[in-house]
């Protein structure tokens, strides 16, 4: 397309590098977007658009339809995903509902697949590192899965620090599992958490015991765990 010399043409809306070429409808908007970005919302839509159905399917225990619903997904808009955005987020349910079915060879198996199409940014790479985790201490592999954990925790950035207590928690959990304190290197990340949430540190106590604290602490601002008094306990089981 050409334009006048006086005519700037439109940059998109989404990546603001590409000219805008595209409406893309919003909630109560419509947008202009580059072509590129189009076919990159079109395949997040897709599977957007029907998590709730995908999550009801997974409270019903239909844990097949769940799967199958996902692949549909994929197969569908697999020419669209230029990023693999689509790809990554789908191997990351996949890995999740089968851990929730029980099914935890496939499982494993499953973030072995998620691996293999790299982490798009460090919370990325702790989500897999915490699904894998938990799914090797359920097969009864937990020093594995403390191994997997500390790996995880081994790649980090500050713009991603609020997710850290993601993979903190079961470092203190696996690492009680095991009979072994955990790893003082780790105390500067637990600050670092606290200072991002401004949350004082406890004094005093172990590095286990503080990461704990802190968690109580962090859990008791938000309203969503107001009612989950039994999930320390319950944790502590694992």
């Amino acid at each position: 397309m050409t334009h006048s010399p006086a005519e700037e043409p439109k940059l998109c809306w989404l990546c603001g590098k590409n000219e805008a070429t595209e409406p893309y409808a919003l909630s109560k908007q419509t947008e202009m977007i580059c072509a590129t970005c189009l076919e990159r919302r079109r395949a997040r839509d897709a599977l957007e658009d029907r998590l709730i159905y995908i999550t009801n399917l997974e409270y019903d225990r239909r844990y097949d339809a769940a799967l199958a619903c996902l692949d549909e997904i994929l197969e569908a808009n697999r020419h669209r995903d230029h990023d693999l955005w689509l790809a990554r987020s789908i191997a990351m349910l996949r890995s999740s509902i089968l851990f929730n079915a029980g099914r935890y060879a496939e499982a494993e198996k499953a973030c072995e697949a998620w691996a293999q199409l790299g982490f798009r940014n460090i919370h990325d790479r702790w989500m897999h590192a915490f699904e894998k985790a938990q799914t090797l201490n359920a097969l009864g592999r937990p020093r594995e899965a403390l191994a997997v954990v500390e790996d995880g925790l081994g790649h980090q950035d500050p713009r991603y620090i609020e997710a850290a207590m993601l993979l903190l928690t079961p470092l203190v959990r696996l690492s009680k599992k095991l009979g072994q304190p955990v790893d003082p290197k780790w105390r500067g990340l637990a600050e670092a958490w606290a200072r991002h949430h401004e949350i004082d540190m406890p004094v005093g106590d172990s590095l286990e015991k503080t990461i704990l604290e802190l968690q109580k602490i962090y859990r008791a601002r938000k309203p969503e765990f107001a009612n989950d008094e039994g999930a320390e306990d319950e944790a502590d089981e694992t």
